[in-house]
């Protein structure tokens, strides 16, 4: 009766005094003032004592609110429990709240659920599970949360925020949705002051334009209020038709610029293209891109590529959409059936052509080719039709002599079946000399004019002349002539520039030393 009576009177001062002298003490050095609450029950035998209504309780520089609290006072611990409209405020900066909050004072440890926000002027935090460590002013939540600030909302699985550098650490199953981009990551650190995104492990970032732009890092760094990256790891970037990687690549969203740097890889999904160097830099605005340092074209057929080498490789569009290849200055390529080098090189998808400009030469099938301009019909990675433009010249070297089969126009065109050159046709100021042979023995030299010829081949030798016009010349019996001096003018024999495997088209083209004479016996 006397404990009851007690606790009665106790209750009824309680609500008499005022709230502000009345002090939990668990430990010295940790003590929390209940300054306001409507109503008390005391805790008896062991019983935390319960404050219900507008209760309001400091604790050194931490306010607190709650609708109802549990206050436990034990010999080694002191700690609370909030129920209801909790609210915090330490430091005067940082908020919390939340359904419910379990408070240990020794450790300074904070523990909030359901509902939880947990705000600072920089970002508002939403979780429904947060501990926060008053001692390193830290907060963490480990079953999903949302960090929202005037630039991105950050959603991921478990998080850290640590109050006094602002910066936030985001583990597993990270999503950011910034303005320019959304990021999907396992680990990512967030500066919620610079809005700085630290990539950390394996991170996807989509583009939100209409060309679909992606990138992959697993490190690197993303500026959300410059739309600019920087990665430094796997890093791999797709656009429209592009997919490209690189050591390191920096990224401008607002230019719409991408520069990549060492071991860069462009590939063409849709005209199957490799582009390979050290150093690119991609338009997305002019869809356009280009590649130098030891650059490297590689168009992939399906029995055969064709590797092309220049300082500077460009690609770039039409106004149809339609691929266009580039390369400049000291252009060498290579594949089995073709080979060649010119100053300058340009492919147009639309018709599947290769076109030479500057000094070009060609090999195919045996022949050597030379005109002003070059170009190449091409299709399944095979060669269809050649055209020489302007002082066509080919040249075909019969094995393990110093006699040429020569073909020489204003223009020509070359057909190829199987990749195999069997017909020749020069329009104008046709010129030939050839070497005819009667069962693999050369019975003599041909020369012939015609401003139209018709020249069939097989096998790479020349089986058939048809002079379509005013036809003039001439078949020499072999030891009347000079195979060495047979030679039309202008001829040239540039076998030593030939690229004989996809290495050589890097090396460069040195012309061989002549070979001197033996100095005659002096008299």
């Amino acid at each position: 009766m006397r404990a009851g009576l007690w606790v009665g009177i106790l209750c009824i001062v309680w609500g008499l005094l005022p709230l502000q002298t009345i002090v939990a003490q668990g430990n010295k050095k940790a003590k929390v003032k209940i300054v306001n609450a409507d109503s008390l029950l005391v805790g008896t035998l062991g019983k935390p004592s319960r404050f219900i209504g507008n209760v309001h309780m400091t604790h050194e520089n931490t306010l607190m609110w709650c609708d109802s609290l549990y206050q436990y006072e034990l010999p080694d611990s002191n700690y609370l429990e909030a129920f209801g409209h909790v609210r915090v405020i330490k430091n005067d900066s940082i908020r919390m709240s939340g359904d419910y909050m379990y408070y240990d004072a020794n450790k300074k440890l904070i523990q909030v659920r359901r509902n939880v926000t947990l705000e600072d002027p920089q970002m508002v935090l939403t979780t429904d599970f947060l501990d926060y460590d008053g001692l390193f002013d830290i907060g963490y939540y480990f079953n999903w949360g949302q960090l929202k600030d005037s630039q991105n909302t950050l959603d991921s699985k478990k998080g850290n925020y640590f109050t006094q550098t602002k910066i936030a650490l985001f583990k597993d199953s990270v999503k950011v949705n910034s303005p320019e981009y959304l990021i999907f990551s396992d680990t990512l650190k967030y500066n919620t002051e610079t809005k700085l995104v630290s990539i950390l492990g394996p991170t996807n970032i989509y583009g939100k334009g209409e060309d679909n732009n992606t990138l992959y890092s697993e490190d690197g760094w993303y500026d959300s209020n410059l739309g600019h990256a920087e990665l430094y790891k796997n890093n791999r970037v797709t656009h429209l038709s592009y997919e490209g990687v690189a050591d390191t690549m920096v990224i401008d969203s607002i230019t719409g610029m991408a520069y990549l740097y060492w071991n860069v890889t462009l590939v063409d999904t849709v005209n199957n293209v490799i582009v390979k160097g050290e150093y690119a830099q991609m338009d997305r605005e002019q869809n356009k891109a280009f590649v130098t340092d030891s650059a490297l074209l590689i168009m992939v057929g399906k029995q055969d590529s064709l590797f092309v080498h220049g300082d500077t490789l460009f690609m770039d569009q039409d106004s149809a959409k339609n691929q266009i290849l580039r390369a400049y200055y000291k252009v060498k390529f290579f594949s089995q059936d073709l080979q060649g080098l010119c100053d300058s090189m340009v492919y147009l998808s639309v018709d599947s052509t290769i076109t030479l400009h500057n000094e070009p030469v060609v090999w195919a099938s045996g022949n050597q080719m030379t005109a002003e301009k070059i170009s190449l019909l091409t299709g399944n990675g095979t060669i269809k039709e050649f055209y020489l433009n302007t002082k066509a010249f080919m040249v075909s070297r019969r094995e393990e002599t110093e006699m040429y089969d020569q073909i020489k126009g204003r223009n020509m065109t070359g057909y190829f079946r199987d990749n195999e050159l069997y017909m020749v046709y020069v329009n104008g100021n046709g010129e030939t000399i050839y070497f005819p042979d009667d069962k693999g023995n050369i019975i003599g030299v041909n020369t012939a004019n015609s401003s139209n010829i018709r020249i069939m081949i097989d096998k790479r030798k020349v089986t058939d002349i048809v002079f379509i016009n005013k036809p003039d010349g001439e078949l020499n019996p072999l030891f009347l002539a000079d195979p060495e001096e047979a030679r039309l003018k202008d001829f040239r024999w540039l076998k030593y520039m030939q690229p004989l495997n996809k290495f050589d088209i890097f090396k460069e083209t040195k012309e061989p030393e002549p070979v001197e004479k033996e100095e005659e016996e002096k008299e």
